[in-house]
């Protein structure tokens, strides 16, 4: 699946296991889908679609790894790139909220921490790539100086040294 469509799907897909949490309160009573979820089989097949959708979001991650890598050594900017970065960002830290404000059957627990700990990897590396990004469109600040690099070497090993000591 290409990158473009797997997040959205996956974004998708993950608001779609909340809506599953709620149906099983409401076919049965929280207490009971609490006590007797072990022995249910919707259960079961929830929680292996948990584990296929928390697959997902951690192959995107390791996508995303390579992504930042390439960005760091990039000589250009795209800009729709960018644009998609930042509405991809918005959307995984709102179904982050919404997975965190989920009421999760407690034989689902382990499962569900596992999605939200593969999603929040996945929103910390568009954060990262965000941060890159404006990198780009920050323009880097010149100084001018009469100081001689081993000057400043100097000055940087001496405040070293006394933040060091302070320490």
């Amino acid at each position: 699946m290409a990158v473009k469509a797997a997040a959205p799907a996956l974004i998708v897909a993950a608001l779609a296991l909340i809506g599953d949490y709620s149906t099983l309160s409401r076919q049965a009573g929280a207490s009971e889908v609490h006590e007797t979820a072990s022995a249910t089989p919707g259960l079961t097949n929830l929680s292996s679609l948990i584990a296929a959708v928390t697959q997902g979001w951690l192959e995107l991650d390791a996508i995303y790894a390579t992504t930042v890598a390439a960005l760091v050594d990039a000589d250009s900017f795209d800009e729709a790139s960018y644009r998609n970065n930042v509405e991809l960002l918005k959307a995984v830290r709102q179904l982050e909220h919404d997975l965190k404000g989920v009421s999760v059957p407690s034989v689902l627990a382990g499962e569900h921490t596992a999605l939200r700990r593969a999603v929040a990897k996945v929103r910390n590396r568009l954060a990262v790539i965000h941060a890159v990004y404006q990198q780009f469109s920050a323009p880097a600040e010149g100084f001018q100086s009469e100081l001689s690099g081993d000057g400043l070497r100097d000055l940087a090993d001496h405040t070293t040294c006394k933040l060091g000591h302070l320490g």
